[in-house]
């Protein structure tokens, strides 16, 4: 089936006339909807062959256990837009639910695995072109951080991508994307030039600064809201080697610590290298029953020892490792697949060292309670959101989240994983303790902050994670109908995983 681009001004006009029809299918009930998906299945499984699952002979692993106990009526993988727009219209007109899988690293049921529906795994869609002379790339929806690293670094190029390679471009870009060159080039949302996108009535479009330009609006930061997105035109740049170092600390050097980091997270004369990344975590491990505090440091030149960590290199480590290499072996973890639960948080703050101290303080105290619980493994994550980050993403006619400052933002993460369903609630438990405890103490130290960095957020966050987004939140909103007119991918429509406008 041969799909035509086309402008937002007629995908709108087409929409509408199907709208009566999916409110009536709104009101089937859920075994309706059951039958509706063994239906849809039944046309996939004809229409994709080889490429199409059922649930009982698929070998299918996602990253996070909670998704892989989810069991979809079926999964199929597309090869093209052209196929994502046939399997959607497929999903329509049965109205039957699904869920898309990028890199599939979300830890929400639903989100990327569906519930019962059809899960459309963009596995395949994975290949990347070179692009005006080394200075752009073509990539797929379905591409990982890894695979582009290395395809790029055949080039000796790289682009703004994940911390972890593992991570799908995907949600990745579409919810902002921090990278370890985001002090240099900003977040990977800001760095994309066009947006190829399956709308819900099945067209593919495009979206740039100069096509659809509200549409390229709503994709820098307004997540899944507003179709699949099966290719990302990226910025790509020259790269050699990068330098990355992790190091351990005792207890009793925790105040130094902290004193270099915020520093290295506020002082002008630092961030202004551009090269220099900083991550900390503070973590428990159940098997020496302890809490550490560690840091990973990052520079995008292959310096041993660069100058600007000379302060903090002067603090006794426990242990630290250094390596000098390509961003894909920096980038390249020993994540397991689908055998341990995952459960993430977060909250932003304007930069305060007394909330560093404090947030360790709550975070040790809130996983004393449950430290118990079979292979817990949490952290209190923190790093930057750099000055030089918060000025690119006023380019191309700015992005969707809101962000409007001049000082940098601290993000703060709380990951944590664990192995036994048992244990969810005390796990959700520790969490939402924890985050209400750094709310409430950044509110006491006038340090709090709106935003939510929507690829951290709990599913207990996601109704809040928007509102964060000041007033773009009612201009996303509109684009979403605009767009999507039959809600297609809102809170009631087919797609409800992940955080919704509507």
């Amino acid at each position: 089936m041969t799909r035509i681009l086309a402008p937002l001004a007629c995908l709108v006009a087409t929409g509408n006339a199907t709208t009566p029809v999916l409110e009536r299918a709104n009101g089937l009930s859920a075994q309706s909807v059951t039958t509706n998906c063994k239906q849809a299945c039944s046309q996939l499984s004809s229409t994709f062959g080889s490429a199409f699952h059922w649930p009982q002979n698929d070998n299918f692993t996602i990253w996070d256990a909670k998704q892989q106990e989810v069991h979809p009526a079926c999964r199929v993988e597309p090869s093209s837009a052209n196929d994502v727009a046939e399997i959607l219209d497929i999903l329509v007109s049965h109205w039957c639910y699904f869920s898309v899988k990028g890199g599939g690293h979300s830890r929400n049921p639903g989100d990327s695995n569906s519930v019962g529906g059809v899960t459309v795994d963009l596995n395949r869609l994975s290949g990347i072109e070179i692009l005006q002379g080394n200075k752009q790339a073509r990539v797929g929806g379905g591409a990982t951080s890894i695979q582009v690293y290395q395809a790029l670094e055949t080039r000796n190029l790289s682009f703004v991508g994940g911390r972890v390679g593992s991570v799908g471009m995907g949600g990745f870009t579409l919810g902002g994307g921090t990278s370890p060159f985001s002090n240099k080039y900003g977040w990977s949302l800001d760095n994309v030039y066009e947006y190829e996108v399956v709308l819900s009535n099945g067209t593919i479009t495009t979206a740039s600064e100069s096509h659809n330009p509200d549409l390229y609006f709503a994709l820098r930061g307004g997540g899944n809201n507003f179709g699949i997105v099966t290719a990302f035109t990226v910025r790509t740049f020259p790269q050699g080697p990068v330098f990355t170092s992790m190091t351990t600390y005792s207890a009793n050097q925790s105040n130094q610590v902290l004193d270099k980091v915020y520093d290295l997270y506020t002082n002008i004369n630092l961030t202004s290298d551009k090269e220099m990344g900083y991550d900390l975590y503070y973590s428990y491990s159940s098997e020496s029953d302890q809490f550490t505090l560690s840091g990973t440091q990052r520079y995008g030149k292959p310096v041993r020892n660069p100058p600007v960590f000379a302060a903090i290199n002067q603090i006794p480590t426990l242990s630290i490792s250094t390596n000098i290499g390509p961003m894909s072996q920096a980038v390249d973890g020993t994540d397991s697949m689908g055998t341990t639960r995952h459960l993430f948080a977060t909250l932003s703050v304007a930069p305060s060292r007394s909330l560093l101290s404090e947030g360790l303080k709550i975070f040790q105290e809130e996983v004393e309670a449950i430290k118990k619980v079979p292979g817990l493994d949490p952290n209190f994550i923190s790093y930057p959101l750099q000055r030089n980050a918060i000025k690119a993403m006023k380019q191309r006619g700015g992005n969707a989240l809101g962000i409007d400052r001049d000082e940098p933002l601290f993000l703060i993460l709380i990951s944590t994983a664990w192995s036994n369903s048992t244990n969810d609630a005390d796990v959700n438990r520790m969490t939402a303790n924890t985050i209400d405890r750094l709310n409430s103490t950044a509110n006491n130290l006038g340090v709090a902050n709106r935003y939510k960095y929507i690829n951290y957020a709990s599913a207990a966050q996601a109704n809040t994670v928007f509102s964060g987004y000041g007033e773009n939140l009612q201009r996303l909103q509109k684009i979403q109908k605009a767009v999507d007119p039959r809600g297609i991918f809102t809170s009631k429509g087919l797609w409800r995983g992940f955080a919704k406008l509507l």
